[in-house]
């Protein structure tokens, strides 16, 4: 009996320690499994992943804006697009379109999508320009610059993951698509992030066989075009997403020093194949104001009390759907 009093106190005893003891253990897992849902919103995500993300934020931004369809541009862009990108340590297949709005701007998405506006290209002057446009939108997916942004969020829909390896499934995709273009139109990059695609797009252009100044020289351009009243709409999208044109080309042509003063400009080549007239005849299509049927309606920013609108012009009587971007 006495025996038995003893072996009940100890699985007692017993029962007190372990209690306390597996109450710690699952304290510990579940902490465990946060830190490990917030390291797969800081994790890189997986090549796989980062495509088909990347592919569902350009279909996206094609929703958006709509491409420019024009054969002999878009192979004109790919081709000098994929000779800056050679020059980039990553093994991304790289895409090169022309989204169709007279808004300037230039967006590299993850997944190696790389888009500049017809707005954009009418304003440049030579292929080395676009060499540099181009190199910098490389840097920034190279870098993962937009995709770190996203996912420097941790927005709930990213907090569900499981994995940072796993292919989201196709309603995930849509909200993650809504979040990188989202992010790539109205927020701007970290400056050290700017600076860095700047400095990385450069030397891309540079070893692609380009003379380095030509993103400094679009800049510059852009820059000047500012100043006109006229300007403000088309360059509303990119002043707000992006530093100062003179802070950039400040420190440009001060990394410039550094670099010899080499290269192609190909001035020609671009005005052969980039023809802005092409540009005006596709503008004229869109759909004028009035008629039977009314007013037409076309979608649209207001981007810093401006108005810039996704893929037209503005004809008179036009209603613009829009939405605003602080």
């Amino acid at each position: 009996m006495r025996r038995m009093i003893v072996n009940c106190t100890l699985l007692v005893l017993l029962t007190l320690v372990v209690q306390p003891t597996w109450a710690q253990f699952g304290s510990l897992i579940d902490k465990a499994k946060k830190v490990k849902k917030g390291a797969d919103i800081v994790t890189p995500w997986s090549a796989e992943k980062e495509v088909a993300i990347g592919e569902a934020s350009a279909a996206k931004l094609i929703n958006v804006f709509g491409l420019f369809q024009n054969p002999d541009m878009v192979d004109y862009l790919n081709m000098v697009g994929n000779t800056v990108a050679r020059q980039s340590p990553r093994d991304i297949h790289y895409h090169f379109a022309i989204l169709d709005t007279e808004a300037v701007d230039a967006m590299g998405l993850p997944g190696g999508y790389v888009f500049v506006t017809r707005g954009l290209l009418a304003n440049i002057t030579s292929e080395s320009q676009l060499a540099g446009v181009l190199g910098h939108e490389i840097a920034h997916v190279d870098r993962r610059h937009l995709e770190k942004e996203v996912r420097a969020q941790k927005t709930a829909a990213f907090a569900k993951e499981e994995a940072a390896e796993r292919i989201p499934t196709a309603a995930e995709l849509i909200n993650m698509a809504g979040e990188v273009v989202t992010t790539a139109l109205t927020s701007q990059v970290s400056r050290d992030k700017e600076a860095e695609a700047d400095k990385v797009g450069l030397d891309f252009a540079a070893k692609a066989g380009y003379t380095p100044s030509g993103l400094r020289d679009i800049l510059d351009i852009l820059a000047k075009a500012a100043g006109d009243a006229e300007n403000k709409r088309p360059l509303a999208l990119w002043q707000a997403t992006h530093p100062p044109f003179s802070e950039r080309v400040a420190t440009l042509t001060s990394l410039l020093t550094s670099y010899p003063q080499t290269g192609q400009v190909l001035d020609d080549r671009y005005t052969s194949f980039i023809n802005p007239e092409s540009f005006q005849a596709q503008a004229a299509t869109v759909p004028q104001g009035g008629g039977d049927n009314g007013p037409s309606e076309l979608d649209g920013v207001i981007s810093k009390g401006v108005v810039v609108l996704l893929g037209g012009q503005l004809p008179e009587g036009t209603r613009v759907k829009v939405r605003v971007v602080q």
